[in-house]
C-alpha cells in the first residue's frame, strides 16, 4: 500500500476530528453563556462565569450597541414630539397669563369705580369705556378729546360731568347715538370753577393742553402751598362741587399782583384712561349747556 495515501487520510481524518472538537467546544461555549445569562447552570456558575467572563462584556456592549443604534431614531422623533407640545403648552400658559392679567387690572379698575359710586350715592352714575382718544399733532398737547361707548340711547347728554375714581375728567361736549365727545379739564377751552382745600381760596382751573393745568384769580389773602389739593367749587353749576381735580405742584406770587396763580398736576392720568364715570343727573344750568352747545358747533362748522 502506497504510504502517502495513508498519510494523506490519516491528516484528513485528524482535521475532521479537530473541526469536530472546534464545532463541540464552540457549542459547549455557547449553552455555558446561555445557561449563566438564563441562570440555568447555578450548579457551575462560579466555573461558567470564569470561562465565558472575558466575553460577557463585549456581547453586552455589542448587544447595547445594536439595542441603541436601532432605538436612536425613534427616541429623538420623540424628543421632538415632546418639546413642540411642550413649546405649545407653553404658548398656551403666557396667553392664559396675559388674559388673567387684563382680567385682574380690568377688575381693580371697576372695584375703584364702585368704590366711588358707593362713597357718592347721591349721585346717578352710568358707567363707561374710553374708546378713542382726539390727540393734536403737537406731542406737547395730552388729549383733546375723548370718545366713550355710550351716547344719547343710554341716557347721555351735553354737560354732564365724567369722573373717575381719582378726580374729575370732563364734561360731555358732543353725544351721537351710541357714543359720546368728553371735553377733558386739560383742554384749553376748559374752565373750572375750583377751590383750595386747605385755604378755601377760590380761583378757575384752566387747560393748557399739557399734563399741567394753571389755576388763575387765586385771592391773595393766604399763600398757595406746594401739595395743596383743588377741588371744584361747584360755583357756576357747571360741575358739582368736592370733586378731586389735581394737587398743587407751583405756585406765582408777586406783591404787585392782583391775584396769585397755581400750576396743578392733574390725579388723573389722561394717557392711560380706560373706564369713565358720567354723572347722568348732574345739568349744567341752561346758559352753561348753550355754551357748551356753542363749543359744538363750532367744531362742526367749515
Amino acid at each position: 500500500m502506497d504510504t502517502s495515501l495513508v498519510t494523506s487520510k490519516q491528516g484528513r481524518m485528524r482535521r475532521r476530528a479537530q473541526m469536530a472538537g472546534a464545532v463541540l467546544l464552540l457549542l459547549l461555549f455557547l449553552l455555558l453563556f446561555v445557561g449563566v445569562i438564563l441562570g440555568k447552570l447555578a450548579p457551575a456558575g462560579e466555573f461558567a462565569r470564569w470561562l465565558v467572563a472575558p466575553w460577557e462584556h463585549t456581547l453586552s456592549a455589542s448587544a447595547r450597541s445594536v439595542h441603541d443604534a436601532l432605538t436612536a431614531p425613534r427616541s429623538v422623533d420623540a424628543l421632538r414630539a415632546e418639546n413642540e407640545r411642550l413649546r405649545r403648552e407653553i404658548e398656551r400658559l403666557t396667553v392664559e397669563q396675559v388674559r388673567f392679567t387684563e382680567i385682574e387690572q380690568e377688575n381693580r379698575r371697576l372695584r375703584a369705580l364702585l368704590h366711588f359710586a358707593e362713597a357718592h350715592p347721591y349721585y346717578s352714575i352710568k358707567g363707561a369705556s374710553v374708546v378713542g382718544q382726539v390727540i393734536g399733532r403737537d406731542p406737547s398737547i395730552v388729549v383733546q378729546r375723548l370718545i366713550l361707548n355710550v351716547g344719547e340711547l343710554q341716557g347721555i347728554a351735553v354737560g354732564m360731568p365724567v369722573v373717575t375714581d381719582t378726580g374729575l375728567v370732563g364734561q360731555i361736549l358732543r353725544v351721537h347715538k351710541n357714543t359720546s365727545e368728553v371735553l377733558p379739564i386739560t383742554a384749553r377751552e376748559s374752565a373750572v370753577n375750583a377751590i383750595v382745600q386747605s385755604s378755601r381760596l377760590t380761583g378757575v382751573v384752566r387747560g393748557q393742553d399739557s399734563n399741567t393745568l394753571v389755576m388763575e384769580y387765586i385771592p391773595l389773602d393766604r399763600p398757595v402751598q406746594v401739595g395743596d389739593l383743588i377741588l371744584t367749587s361747584g360755583l357756576g353749576s357747571v360741575y358739582p362741587p368736592k370733586l378731586v381735580i389735581g394737587q398743587v405742584v407751583g405756585v406765582q406770587r408777586h406783591d404787585y399782583d392782583m391775584y396769585q396763580k397755581a400750576f396743578i398736576r392733574p390725579t388723573v392720568d389722561f394717557r392711560r384712561l380706560e373706564q369713565v364715570l358720567v354723572l347722568t343727573d348732574f345739568r349744567p344750568d341752561p346758559e352753561i349747556r348753550s355754551f357748551m352747545e356753542s363749543l359744538e358747533g363750532e367744531e362742526t362748522g367749515p
